[in-house]
């Protein structure tokens, strides 16, 4: 594996143990995405946007089972979008593959998780060669035998198959090499530079492009005034 992979590994078990953490308060997030993970002027990585966190369990009840479409449909499980009750944590579970995906790969893995989706469609029929087939062949890499392992249970059609927080933070892909936090703290740097310098390159292109046009209108502006002579 490359050394990207234990940069963004260190991430992902991060995200597993703060998941890991509000589900053992009985609490499911349902909105987990890239977009909703942040970082402090530390680089520690927080998760944020509550706004459709519920719960799933508490001490007198027990299991509550969970309704209504939330979340971002391309990190959403496939059980959202049904009428049935669901699983909370099974829904998280199902939204942290794809961050993981996403992570790792720079791509979705599929449009939406239904059994129309061309790709997502071979998951439900695990038929993992011809899934995993088009995103090798695609970024020509190839992924381990774990990695896949691990996306191929979290995303998984049905809740039941989908292993727990505590099974992915035990998984041998999680369990794997990471970077210390010196050298985290170092790669989240100059990325960080990278960023701000894409930033800055995109501030001034905008600024170039508004006086050009600035300037465009102004020629038509005077091509177009009247000449303004008065007869003789």
């Amino acid at each position: 594996e490359s050394r990207s992979f234990f940069y963004f590994r260190e991430h992902f078990l991060i995200l597993s143990l703060a998941i890991g953490d509000l589900h053992d308060q009985g609490i499911a997030h349902r909105d987990l995405k890239v977009e909703n993970l942040l970082f402090d002027k530390d680089f520690n990585l927080k998760v944020g946007d509550f706004g459709f966190a519920a719960k799933f369990w508490n001490n007198e009840k027990g299991f509550i089972p969970l309704k209504g479409r939330c979340g971002t449909r391309k990190y959403a499980a496939p059980e959202i979008y049904s009428k049935d009750p669901y699983n909370g944590a099974a829904v998280d579970v199902f939204s942290c593959g794809v961050v993981l995906f996403i992570l790792i790969t720079g791509y979705p893995p599929f449009k939406e998780a239904n059994k129309n989706d061309l790709l997502y469609s071979k998951i439900v029929a695990k038929n993992y060669k011809d899934f995993w087939g088009f995103f090798e062949n695609g970024l020509k890499v190839n992924f381990s035998e774990e990695f896949k392992d691990l996306i191929n249970a979290m995303l998984a059609f049905e809740p039941s198959e989908r292993p727990n927080i505590q099974d992915i933070k035990g998984h041998a892909w999680v369990c794997g090499p990471v970077l210390d936090s010196e050298e985290l703290k170092e790669s989240m740097s100059v990325l960080q530079e990278k960023v701000d310098a894409l930033k800055d390159s995109e501030k001034k292109k905008r600024k170039e492009r508004a006086a050009i046009k600035k300037a465009n209108k102004m020629q038509e502006e005077t091509v177009n005034a009247p000449l303004g002579f008065s007869g003789v």
